[in-house]
């Protein structure tokens, strides 16, 4: 068989949906491997994860398999991710239900978001504008989020780091307490290509969380790497006309500009288009 690139393999495979890998829960995280059913040998290297070729001189060489190599790269970039367990499923674009169940009634505007981050990953190019998701809780923004890194990694091929925010600093501040220095600690977070920060602002928000925050921020806007976030947090003060309910879902009273600070505002503002999530809660919808 001599394949040019993987599209050109046409093995039906309903196991995959002919992406020729699956993802699925492993610990704590979502870990996509090789799909056993349809792709478990290469049918171009037949394992050997390498093609031989020759020159014009008619020397032999090596390299790696032009069909398999790019296949087990993305696998290896999304698993780096380490995207949580629950988003080893549903987790694409054409999985993400906008409409409610038996229904095509929109989900607040949820099939707009998905079609802007849709046409943003879909589009990607490192280095690009980020986004910010904002609205109230159980709106489906995370969700969003990994559906995102998900494409990025396992169709692009990009390196991204997922992370929620507590954890992120939890995180480093076990690194420092280990004796590690700074730029072995932040280093591989301020320079990986993209970084994905869910629910920022969450946690103690002591001065020197915001901080380290700003560094890694004020490194990346520096740097030019695209960020994105997802946050509870709202962008504007509560209208006073909101009901109760509405009030109930926002995490607090304090809006993301009091959170961070002006300083960090103000540089996601510049790294970050803001997207408004609005729709009910979106757990509940899902049963």
């Amino acid at each position: 068989m001599s394949l040019q690139n993987l599209d050109e393999y046409e093995v039906r495979c309903e196991a995959c949906n002919n992406r020729r890998y699956i993802v699925e829960e492993h610990g704590d995280f979502a870990r996509a491997h090789r799909c056993l059913k349809c792709f478990e040998t290469c049918p171009e290297c037949e394992g050997e994860n390498f093609t031989y070729f020759s020159d014009e001189r008619g020397y032999s060489f090596v390299k790696p398999c032009l069909i398999c190599a790019p296949l087990d790269k993305r696998i290896q970039t999304f698993n780096q991710a380490k995207l949580p367990k629950k988003y080893a499923h549903n987790s694409t674009f054409e999985s993400f239900d906008r409409y409610q169940p038996g229904t095509r009634k929109e989900i607040g505007n949820l099939p707009r978001v998905h079609l802007k981050l849709y046409n943003f990953a879909t589009g990607f190019v490192p280095s690009d504008k980020g986004f910010l998701l904002y609205g109230d809780v159980g709106t489906g923004k995370t969700h969003l989020l990994a559906t995102v890194v998900r494409h990025l990694t396992l169709e692009k091929g990009i390196a991204v780091h997922f992370v929620e925010f507590s954890h992120l600093v939890s995180e480093i501040r076990e690194q420092f307490d280990l004796g590690k220095g700074e730029a072995a600690v932040l280093g591989p977070i301020i320079q990986t290509p993209v970084l994905a920060i869910d629910e920022l602002g969450k946690g103690r928000n002591t001065e020197w969380q915001n901080s380290i925050i700003d560094e890694i921020i004020s490194k990346r806007y520096n740097l030019g790497l695209t960020t994105l976030f997802t946050t509870n947090y709202p962008i504007e003060a509560p209208n006073p006309s909101t009901g109760r309910a509405e009030i109930r879902r926002s995490v607090a009273h304090e809006t993301l500009r009091e959170r961070v600070g002006e300083r960090i505002y103000s540089r996601i503002q510049e790294m970050a288009d803001f997207i408004k999530v609005d729709a009910p809660d979106y757990r509940s919808l899902k049963g």
